[in-house]
């Protein structure tokens, strides 16, 4: 049991994100983002979000349509490349385990992605069928990356947005997604083939939906109640997730 040692009702808030955040990174088989002679993140991606339909195209996560897998941005104008749905510029590091995390990168059209470019979920509104999917990545990052590890920022889920803070967003947003999108058995199979074939670690919140009404409300945002500020993860954290995303 990939969860086996993890209480979940014996754990509060907190302890519940440390937990989970242990869980996921130990261990986390990083994917060069781009490389030769060895899988990459295009390989994976190739697979991943192969369109059930034809094994030679990937659906676009916000298009609701396929290309064929050759036809990628470096080779055509319209061509399709790699989202990072969790953007760079709210904290997303440029070689950490972060940048090339499969569970929250996706196969996104040319054209697309730049329309999105690095505006929270909320202000962007992708098709309604995959915004359960992107909230559970969402969510998924802010316990994954607490900033302790090299390359990283300890990243937060807010309704109040700010790159400075690493704070994606909105939250009550992607929580009223989660609910209205409930995992399918396409997303299923993807997490568990990230786990299986490539990184070896899960996204809890495919796995226990439930965790998320655990971890995320409304009445906890501690960005809107604090303000737009930069802090260090590894002085608020005392070992643990940054102190702001999930006090009691």
């Amino acid at each position: 049991d990939y969860y086996a040692g993890v209480d979940f009702d014996a754990l509060d808030r907190r302890g519940l994100a440390d937990a989970l955040q242990e869980r996921t990174s130990r261990p986390h088989d990083v994917i060069p983002y781009t490389a030769r002679g060895v899988t990459d993140t295009w390989d994976a991606l190739k697979v991943l979000d192969r369109d059930p339909a034809a094994s030679n195209k990937v659906r676009l996560i916000y298009g609701e349509s396929a290309i064929d897998t050759d036809r990628t941005i470096n080779r055509y104008e319209d061509g399709w490349n790699r989202e990072h749905l969790w953007p760079r510029s709210y904290g997303v590091g440029k070689w950490g385990p972060d940048f090339s995390d499969l569970h929250c990168l996706r196969a996104s059209g040319g054209l697309e992605n730049a329309a999105r470019g690095n505006e929270p979920f909320g202000r962007f509104m992708p098709p309604a069928s995959v915004r359960g999917d992107i909230a559970r990545c969402m969510f998924y990052m802010a316990v994954r990356y607490d900033g302790l590890q090299e390359g990283t920022e300890d990243l937060e889920l807010t309704n109040c947005p700010c790159s400075a803070r690493f704070a994606m967003g909105h939250l009550g947003t992607l929580l009223q997604w989660h609910a209205e999108d409930p995992v399918d058995d396409v997303e299923a199979a993807r997490n568990a083939r990230i786990c299986g074939d490539y990184q070896h670690n899960r996204n809890p919140f495919v796995d226990h939906p439930e965790l998320v009404g655990r971890l995320w409300d409304r009445a906890h945002d501690a960005v809107c109640a604090t303000g737009c500020w930069r802090t260090s993860a590894k002085e608020s954290s005392r070992g643990g997730k940054g102190a702001g995303n999930f006090e009691l």
